[in-house]
């Protein structure tokens, strides 16, 4: 019988997450099975950048360079761009890690590519998954029309947000919609930090940028849902985004939105809570997402694909994941927050969070560890946010004493107030989250 009717793991899903972790077994000398159902690379809006952490993953694999992101500046860090008189923030990455920026298509092509060529691994594209019963998959080739049946010893789920894998098992979806992403591709632009992804605030939602090829730069503009026609007219589009962007980019924006050059997807949030069994695991956006201002999501697919191939067992992936991924949900959470919400708490904190970013090269440095995925203590994530937390609320107090504005004030410790209680929260449940986890065998 061929390798691929009997392989000790079958991949359902060949993105990035999935081909990651099919290299990561293959590498350990696992029979694998990669199953696609698209024929070609990925063109969708969708993962471009990938922090350190998802780039040593990479490295560790013995994939690299990537082709069509080696020919432009690798990913230094991120720029934070306030506005309101305030000058740009850099974060660059700690020491000598590098990211990398590539577009996702090209990214999609050259891992299907290194995974094709493994010899341990047969890829399977044109291939539907129609059934999952136990460890036996059901599957339509796409050219030939023909069903088929095979079993595997690990069935793993690495088919993103929509997952069959997920359904078969009987989870609860949990997806909540919090706003819509608008992708704007430029050309021939320079940006100002040319090799860190760029955050621009001002607009209706940040605006993140960052260089996908030596030609082109990606612009994601995260539309409010209350703000959801904007996604289709470019008219508006430009009018409420473009006073955020730099002068040096808006000619050719204004460009793209013209000639209709824009993808639309909608941004969810979906805990980071199930990962599947044993025998039917799930890895990256089957898992769970948040939203992408951090561009985390698939540096934390590479590490899920990469822990479940090293792992002893699937209670010990589990465990190992939901307490690293904690901290990396929790921050995305609080910034996203920190930089949407419209009222006197939020824009505190913003001011805090610029003054330390402004001030204090250490708070720098573990703002990038813990927003790349690096650091995964949660007592650093509480320490650096209750710092923030502890100046805003300061600040506050000095304002209302200047300014005699004590109703402005306390409507900003209220709502500072309210996030400690959602510290709080997020502490106890990420706590109870590894007792659960770490309990089951």
């Amino acid at each position: 019988m061929s390798m691929a009717a009997c392989p000790e793991v079958a991949v359902v899903g060949a993105g990035p997450a999935g081909c990651v972790t099919a290299l990561a077994f293959a590498r350990r000398g696992a029979r694998v099975l990669l199953i696609e159902a698209q024929s070609t690379s990925s063109r969708r809006l969708a993962g471009e950048w990938l922090h350190p952490p998802g780039t040593e993953v990479l490295q560790r694999l013995g994939v690299g360079p990537i082709p069509r992101a080696a020919d432009h500046a690798a990913g230094l860090g991120f720029v934070v761009f306030p506005g309101l008189d305030v000058e740009p923030i850099v974060l660059p990455y700690p020491g000598k890690t590098l990211g990398l920026s590539c577009e996702h298509g090209a990214l999609v092509e050259a891992l299907r590519g290194a995974a094709a060529a493994h010899a341990n691994i047969v890829f399977l594209p044109c291939t539907r998954v129609t059934e999952i019963a136990k460890q036996r998959l059901g599957l339509v080739n796409g050219a030939s029309g023909q069903p088929c049946s095979l079993q595997a010893g690990l069935i793993v789920g690495a088919d993103g947000r929509s997952s069959l894998v997920r359904r078969c098992l009987g989870l609860p979806d949990e997806r909540r919609l919090v706003s819509y992403m608008a992708g704007v591709l430029l050309e021939d632009v320079q940006l100002p930090f040319e090799g860190f992804g760029h955050v621009f605030l001002g607009g209706p939602g940040p605006a993140f940028v960052c260089r996908i090829s030596p030609q082109h730069v990606r612009v994601c503009l995260d539309i409010p849902v209350s703000y959801c026609q904007f996604a289709k007219d470019a008219a508006r589009l430009y009018e409420a985004y473009s006073p955020a962007l730099p002068a040096s980019l808006r000619a050719a924006f204004h460009k793209a939105l013209q000639n209709d050059e824009v993808a639309c997807t909608a941004n969810q949030l979906r805990p980071r809570i199930y990962y599947g069994r044993p025998g039917l695991a799930l890895v990256g956006d089957a898992v769970g997402h948040f939203h992408p201002l951090t561009a985390v999501g698939m540096t934390l697919a590479f590490l899920d694909g990469y822990g479940l191939a090293t792992c002893k067992s699937f209670a010990d992936y589990r465990r190992e994941r939901s307490e690293q991924s904690c901290v990396a949900e929790m921050l995305a959470n609080a910034l996203y927050k920190m930089f949407t919400l419209d009222d006197e708490g939020a824009a505190s904190l913003r001011k805090a969070t610029y003054h330390i970013w402004q001030e204090t090269r250490a708070e720098r440095r573990r703002t990038m560890r813990l927003l790349s995925g690096e650091e995964t203590d949660l007592v650093q994530f509480n320490q650096a946010f209750l710092k923030v937390l502890a100046l805003a609320a300061r600040q506050t107090v000095q304002e209302g004493a200047r300014t005699w504005r004590w109703r402005h004030a306390g409507r900003s410790l209220r709502r500072l107030g309210e996030l400690v209680a959602w510290l709080a929260a997020g502490n106890v449940s990420g706590l109870l989250r590894g007792l659960s986890n770490g309990g089951v065998r």
